[in-house]
């Protein structure tokens, strides 16, 4: 199938969701390892909106094609792509993937199991990358302990998964039904920050000791009590901002338990594109060992929509939130 040209959402400025627009490009003729991908979901990622309103410490010169997450199936091949025409993919980290197709190097993309569904595999590409390098940032031994924030959204359940694996006692943080979840990803002990304190409840289930690692997404408002929950010797690791920016840190903060803190960076921790298709393998295989890693649907949105899409990201979705380009607007 030839296709000459696609439609995708930029951002045209740094800003809100209203900054975003959708309009016709021409596609590039396919080079050697490329693929062309008739995109049938996007998965939305709130470090788009960190990127997008121009503050963040990721920074890409406006306009810019968002999405960077998605799954489809391949159209046609590139001289010595590694994919055929007719697989399903998946990919994380392609720039311009809030389209309706996409050129991306084959290398990036990965096959996705006959269980899973494209929708599916768009909530766990990005999870697997990002839960697959955090892992790697703290020196965890078996029986140790890790406290997981966020950690019924979509990255958080693929580390609470990954840890457990590695023989980690993971207490996962979430709120309400969503904590049902977490024990069958893989969690040891759960909190419901909606109705526990936090702090005590880690204290009590780590036996007063705290945790040797606390993975945390949110940022300001939970920056304190994480730094309060570690163990001697244990280590903070921040990779989001919901809330905020994490304030500036005090060392003598970090004396009492002599406690490590560190701003994960994905590219010190995952060595280059060539390892992106390892790890979304590794979490198409671990949704077949534990499907309650796989995200619960917010809502799906067509590409016209995507503003809207955007909107309902930064409204604190309980689930993933698709763009999905065959819909026809407000559908």
């Amino acid at each position: 199938m030839k296709v000459n040209e696609r439609r995708v959402a930029r951002a045209l400025r740094a800003g809100g969701p209203e900054v975003i627009e959708v309009s016709l490009e021409q596609l590039p003729p396919l080079g050697v390892g490329e693929a062309l991908v008739r995109v049938e979901a996007v998965g939305l990622n709130h470090a788009e909106t960190l990127i997008r309103s121009g503050s963040y410490a990721v920074r890409l010169p406006f306009p810019f094609a968002l999405g960077g997450e998605g799954a489809g199936t391949v159209l046609a091949a590139g001289p010595e792509a590694t994919v055929a025409a007719g697989t399903r993919v998946c990919w994380a980290a392609v720039l311009g993937s809030c389209a309706n197709f996409l050129v991306v190097p084959s290398s990036m993309v990965v096959a996705i199991p006959e269980n899973l569904s494209a929708e599916q595999a768009a909530c766990l590409a990005v999870a697997g990358l990002t839960a697959g390098g955090l892992v790697r940032v703290w020196p965890l031994q078996k029986e140790s302990t890790a406290v997981v924030w966020g950690a019924a959204g979509a990255v958080g359940r693929m580390l609470v998964a990954l840890l457990a694996d590695r023989g980690v006692n993971v207490i996962g943080i979430a709120s309400g039904g969503r904590v049902d979840a977490l024990r069958a990803a893989g969690a040891a002990d759960v909190i419901d920050r909606s109705t526990e304190d936090v702090r005590d409840a880690v204290r009590a289930h780590s036996k007063g000791r705290g945790a040797d690692a606390v993975f945390d997404p949110i940022g300001a408002s939970t920056f304190q009590t994480s730094l309060q929950m570690l163990a001697p010797r244990g280590c903070l690791i921040n990779y989001g901002e919901l809330s905020g920016p994490v304030p500036a840190i005090e060392l003598r903060e970090l004396f009492p338990g002599s406690v490590f803190v560190t701003k994960y960076n994905g590219m010190r921790w995952v060595e280059g594109t060539d390892e992106f298709a390892g790890l979304i393998s590794q979490a198409l295989t671990m949704a077949a060992k534990r499907p309650a890693v796989i995200s619960e649907i917010a809502g799906r949105f067509s590409l016209d929509d995507a503003v809207e899409a955007y909107r309902a990201l930064e409204s604190g979705p309980q689930g993933k939130v698709l763009v999905i380009p065959s819909h026809n607007a407000s559908q």
